[in-house]
């Protein structure tokens, strides 16, 4: 059987650029949701397979959450095959009461990494956003020093972290899903750390922590998302 890890693209139901599998298994999904997709040869990759990267008549493993629905189909990546070993994604799911955008980041295993935000528009749900997206990738000193504090985060603060029952999900605003802390109702951020296809480290922690907002990972985060490129639109639904 073959893994191929979460990645974050879009899926355009009525296109044939996704594998059917794809297509047919996150059918009936709802945003924020996770499903588990094995999927045969006959809708994947047949007996060919993909060059160097996915064997003849391989059998593939799908972990996929459903970030958001669009009916038009804008701001989404296309989707492309990415065998990573490693994956950190970090998520902050906003708040459109305060105008706080979405975003999340994600960290490949070679450096690379991808941030997407999303702006909230007065009177309208969070799947009708105007959208900003950046690239880039980091050296291996900065990336290891990432991998490190976010493995080794939750063993040197453990009163920071939240665990699950500590964490409900905000549904007041349409589409919203949005994690907070059960004891104050602040908002959390939640960071994954994949291996493969299975979550190797994973946890909450509020959006004001200050031990988390003293990591790299953090500081990066932020510097990026303070790129004029990325501000929120001044006009017009992009």
């Amino acid at each position: 059987m073959t893994v191929i890890p979460t990645i974050e693209s879009g899926i355009n139901l009525k296109s044939r650029d996704v594998i059917p599998g794809l297509r047919y298994g996150i059918v009936g999904m709802r945003e924020g949701g996770i499903r588990e997709i094995k999927i045969g040869p006959h809708l994947a990759y047949g007996d060919k397979g993909v060059a160097d990267k996915i064997p003849p008549n391989a059998v593939l493993k799908c972990k996929v959450r459903l970030l958001k629905i669009s009916q038009d189909g804008k701001g989404f990546p296309n989707p492309n095959i990415r065998l990573w070993k490693s994956q950190i994604i970090v998520s902050h799911r906003g708040e459109a009461a305060r105008n706080l955008p979405r975003w999340q980041f994600s960290l490949a295993d070679d450096g690379e990494y991808h941030i997407s935000i999303n702006y909230p528009i007065p009177g309208m749900t969070w799947r009708h956003t105007r959208n900003r997206e950046s690239t880039g990738k980091l050296d291996q000193e900065q990336l290891n020093r990432i991998r490190e504090e976010v493995q080794n985060f939750a063993r040197l603060h453990p009163n920071d972290i939240l665990s699950r029952d500590e964490v409900w999900a905000d549904m007041s605003e349409p589409a919203g899903n949005t994690p907070r802390e059960c004891s104050t109702d602040r908002l959390c951020i939640n960071v994954v750390y994949y291996k493969e296809i299975d979550p190797y480290v994973s946890f909450y922690v509020t959006e004001n922590n200050q031990e988390f907002q003293n990591t790299v990972l953090y500081k990066l985060i932020s510097t990026i998302l303070r790129r004029p490129e990325l501000c929120e639109p001044k006009s017009g639904h992009k």
